[in-house]
């Protein structure tokens, strides 16, 4: 019966251990916007959550823009809105 509890803490804490290694993982992403795929959908920009991305007027048209790359948690929900692959994630540039 020890064996059982044990094995449970074991898989308990290695979840523990996966979830912290992700989220350490994600602090040195940030979304980059592709402009020549843009069509100005403004799918990614109402699905994010936390106001990430902004959709702002230029000589072709709306594109989206990342307005606070600081916010951004790499939760990939504006990712899987796009539908023309026009963002994704690259390393974060500390400064």
């Amino acid at each position: 019966m020890s064996m059982v509890y044990i094995s449970i803490v074991i898989v308990v804490l290695l979840l523990i251990a996966v979830k912290w290694y992700d989220s350490q993982k994600k602090k040195n992403k940030v979304i980059c916007v592709i402009e020549s795929n843009c069509t100005g959908c403004q799918r990614c920009a109402k699905r994010c959550t936390r106001r990430v991305l902004e959709m702002v007027k230029n000589e072709t048209g709306a594109i989206a823009t990342v307005k606070y790359p600081d916010k951004y948690t790499a939760c990939g929900d504006c990712l899987s809105k796009c539908k023309f692959s026009a963002l994704k994630l690259i390393e974060r540039v500390w400064q």
